[in-house]
């Protein structure tokens, strides 16, 4: 039975609300205008029935944009009486429910819940840290420390008023392998990200971020069920959750470099030879061990990888892993070192942090790489040369192929999860994320959209008769950029271009921003114009500009009304088949169904699902109208093409630009 309270409110009759069809009744006599939604209604009905089963089960629900997922789960969350974990892919949502949903859930639902906010550790500012920094290292730092005495401040980087840079905010926090931890640290009494725990342990609603349960599912799993960060909790509900299985995949790989290898080696060099004197020459020796040791590594992997993605086998690493175990060895000795030092100068409770702080960074670092040698089948690994300022840098990976089996032993076999998503689905097909996910026999539901794409939109796609971007794609590149600019032309602006590769954004905006920009509209590439946030604001502001961008601008972002009526897509994001987990993902695939199955089961759904977040972007509201370009002809040539067209949004089909022009005149008198 969920929380019930009596409603006395003026002008309110007296109600029990136990669902959420009592809770609308309630908004309608208080809110006027309020106007129910019917695919809300069959979304918080699935999520109601799911948390009061007895079974423990999971439901895919997916809900086009305008249904109000969010209060379509939360408020059942709530009436469930269950202690309940909401988990969102991106900040922007995670914010959205505490600035927005939740305030209004308390003011106009008088309904016993509690509910808090939790970030990840670094999105707080570590007290310990903030009384080490100098204004020489962060000059506003005096204004941070007086902000952060104001009574009741969360300690979120995102809500000081004195902002830190991000290339700044390493100074100010700690990240979980430094942390000492709650018992440990002499200022976790005043810890912000401790006191928000807490605040979320005692709360039935904790908003946090999908990253963050997947940490949590870590920790579970390491400490064998002991350790609890989020506390123990009844049910969970994942917005946004078509980004749970790259979330998830994120979670459950690691990477080394050799520069965090060495930072580590000297930091718990310099500590041991400060505290304990007689020991220099013994740490010495082990630190010349070690250097070499990592050196050794470095060479292997430098001469392996020559610059490319290389798989890392079991045979190579076999015949070359004699350098990892003598880090694992020389790295508990180092260990043992730091912990048996007495402290003899300095601050005590400083250096008491800062003993504290190695010693965790060590035996993570242990557990790591005793990880990466002896992981069980399924786990690729993989040496990888980012490049940086300072050059070329090798960078060591490791990842599980699948996330699935993880998922099923530490999460859908314990509480009733709702994943909630605008995509879930292929032309109402589930199956790929239900492999993808590891679930067994989930409810599946698409509740549809409450927009009229036959009205509202148009989706633009190029005759079978237009240049193939594979078979020619110089032609194809002068296809494109020449449609783009009518396009754009035609809407007048308001125009989010969206690019499968960076060379292409790069080449489209050579050409085109100076045409554009000629014509009267302001042009923006992503990583030139500033970050994501402060170019998505300009072009928020500038409803005739045009933003050119890369995958991050598929998904999350939210551009409503007049500001995006026109969204162009270069061609089809297909997976990258020379991607390291994608390979493995469809070799083992493959393996398995005795067949070459991967282009279908794996590389389409991926490729539409992207295909369907990024045709999202353009209708926000009832009240918006705009078209949707995907400039590759093999959606009109070939079959597959066919297929992906009838799983996107219905919006009537056009192949001529002067088809587009004339949807807007249209639109435009219609707004009149």
């Amino acid at each position: 039975m969920g929380h019930v309270r009596v409603i006395e409110a003026e002008g309110v009759a007296v109600t029990k609300i136990k669902t959420f069809a009592d809770a609308e009744r309630v908004l309608a006599e208080m809110l006027d205008g309020y106007a129910p939604r019917p695919q809300q209604q069959r979304l918080a009905s699935e999520v109601e029935a799911l948390f009061a089963s007895e079974e423990v089960r999971q439901a895919l629900l997916q809900a086009g944009c305008g249904v109000g997922k969010s209060l379509g789960s939360v408020i059942p969350a709530i009436l469930s009486g269950k202690r309940t974990i909401v988990a969102t892919a991106t900040k922007a949502l995670q914010e959205q429910y505490a600035s927005k949903d939740m305030p209004f859930l308390e003011e106009h639902l008088p309904l016993d819940f509690s509910w808090a906010l939790l970030k990840g550790r670094a999105n707080y500012v570590c007290q310990a840290k903030l009384a080490e920094v100098t204004s020489l290292d962060l000059p506003n730092v005096e204004r941070i420390r007086t902000e952060l005495k104001e009574e009741g401040h969360s300690g979120d980087f995102e809500h000081l008023a004195n902002q830190v840079s991000e290339d700044k905010k390493s100074l100010l926090s700690m990240s979980s392998g430094e942390c000492p931890g709650k018992s440990e640290c002499p200022l976790a009494a005043t810890c912000f990200a401790e006191l928000a725990k807490e605040k979320a342990r005692q709360s039935q609603v904790v908003i946090t971020n999908t990253a963050m349960l997947m940490t949590e599912l870590r920790i579970r799993q390491i400490s064998d069920g002991h350790a609890l960060m989020l506390g123990e909790y009844e049910a969970v509900v994942i917005d946004e959750a078509h980004e749970l299985p790259e979330i998830a995949a994120n979670s459950l790989a690691d990477q080394l470099r050799r520069r965090g290898l060495e930072n580590l080696i000297a930091s718990a060099a310099s500590f041991v030879s400060s505290h304990a004197r007689e020991e220099i020459k013994e740490v010495s020796r082990l630190v010349d061990e070690l250097t070499k040791a990592v050196e050794k590594a470095w060479a292997h992997l430098e001469d392996l990888s020559s610059g490319e993605q290389v798989v890392l086998t079991i045979s190579e690493l076999m015949a070359n892993g004699e350098p990892y175990i003598v880090l694992v060895e020389g790295f508990k000795k180092l260990y043992d070192m730091v912990h048996d030092s007495q402290l003899t100068y300095g601050n005590p409770m400083q250096e008491k942090t800062r003993q504290q702080r190695i010693q965790r960074r060590l035996i993570s670092m242990v557990d790591r790489l005793t990880e990466f040698l002896i992981s069980e089948k399924n786990v690729v690994r993989w040496v990888e040369t980012e490049s940086t300022r300072k050059g070329p840098l090798t960078l060591l990976k490791w990842s599980p192929v699948e996330v699935g089996p993880f998922l099923k032993e530490y999460l859908w076999d314990e509480v009733p999860v709702a994943l909630v998503s605008a995509t879930l689905s292929v032309g109402r097909d589930f199956s790929y994320i239900i492999d993808t996910l590891g679930l067994n026999d989930p409810i599946t539901l698409d509740v549809g959209t409450p927009f009229d794409y036959s009205i509202q939109a148009r989706l633009f796609v190029p005759s079978k008769e237009m240049p193939d971007p594979v078979k020619d794609r110089t032609a194809w590149m002068s296809y494109a950029q020449t449609t783009t600019r009518d396009l754009v032309t035609r809407a007048g602006g308001g125009a989010l271009l969206l690019y499968t590769s960076r060379k292409a954004m790069r080449d489209s905006y050579s050409m085109l921003s100076p045409i554009l920009e000629m014509a009267g509209y302001n042009c923006y590439m992503q990583g030139e114009h500033g970050t994501n946030k402060e170019i998505a604001k300009a072009f928020s502001d500038d409803t005739h500009s045009v933003l050119f961008a890369l995958k991050s601008f598929f998904t999350g972002v939210d551009f409503s009304g007049e500001t995006c009526r026109l969204v162009i897509i270069d061609k089809l994001p297909f997976p990258v088949p020379t991607d390291i987990m994608f390979a493995a993902r469809a070799s083992l695939m493959n393996r398995r169904a005795g067949a070459d199955v991967a282009f279908s089961n794996l590389s389409i759904p991926m490729m539409t699902l992207t295909l369907t977040q990024g045709f999202g972007r353009l209708i926000r509201s009832s009240k918006d109208r705009g078209v949707v370009a995907i400039l590759d002809p093999r959606l009109s040539s070939k079959g597959y093409g066919k297929k992906i067209v009838r799983s996107l949004p219905q919006a009537p089909v056009v192949s001529d630009v002067a088809e587009v022009a004339g949807f807007y005149a249209t639109a435009e008198t219609v707004a009149a």
